[in-house]
């Protein structure tokens, strides 16, 4: 098991547009908070991810808005806007490097899809991600990965959500019941920002 420093175990960041968040995102992180293997999740909603520049975005607000109120209730995590401030495109090591100095002696840990391993050589200074932080791999749908060519990287035994937040704005432009595929607690809100 990864520990933090002095013992303790890391705040998991899950970066993402959240866009918007649904039952998958919150699935993985109980999973994480749950095994211990994080003290606490932190979503990280990004404005701008640098590979999917041209993606349609509801206003980062909104999208923190429907992450706030989709885990308010649940123990352990939290939304955060540090990227709100910060430089775009924003990129996850910049990200990382803020927090470890607004947060001295706090360990943090990458969250990141399966789908993101083969491509993660392409992060902006992603041997600096490796050295400073463990990356937990949860599973994607059809995705096949192998972490064993990075150290750094832990993969998870987490549930499969075959969820995508694409799939659930077409869903939603459609007019069809997506109350299964997000959390209770954010569903109105979902449907009057993604309705307009």
């Amino acid at each position: 098991m990864v520990q933090g420093k002095e013992g303790r175990k890391p705040i998991g960041l899950f970066f993402g547009s959240f866009n918007p968040i649904h039952n998958g995102h919150v699935g993985i992180a109980r999973y994480l908070l749950e095994k211990k293997l994080c003290e606490e999740v932190w979503f990280v909603v990004s404005p701008c991810n640098p590979f999917k520049v041209d993606r349609f975005l509801l206003p980062e607000t909104d999208r923190l808005a429907i992450v706030n109120a989709a885990i308010r209730e649940i123990h352990g995590m939290k939304a955060c806007d540090i990227e709100f401030s910060m430089p775009k495109p924003s990129y996850t090591v910049d990200t990382l490097r803020v927090l470890f100095d607004r947060y001295p002696g706090q360990q943090f840990a990458l969250i990141i899809g399966g789908d993101n391993v083969p491509d993660f050589s392409k992060w902006k200074d992603y041997r600096w991600i490796e050295a400073h932080c463990p990356i937990f791999v949860y599973p994607r749908p059809e995705i096949i990965t192998s972490v064993e060519k990075s150290t750094g990287m832990t993969f998870i035994d987490a549930p499969l959500f075959p969820l995508s937040a694409t799939e659930i704005r077409e869903m939603i432009r459609k007019g069809d019941d997506i109350s299964s595929l997000v959390p209770n607690e954010a569903l109105s809100l979902i449907w009057k920002l993604y309705s307009k």
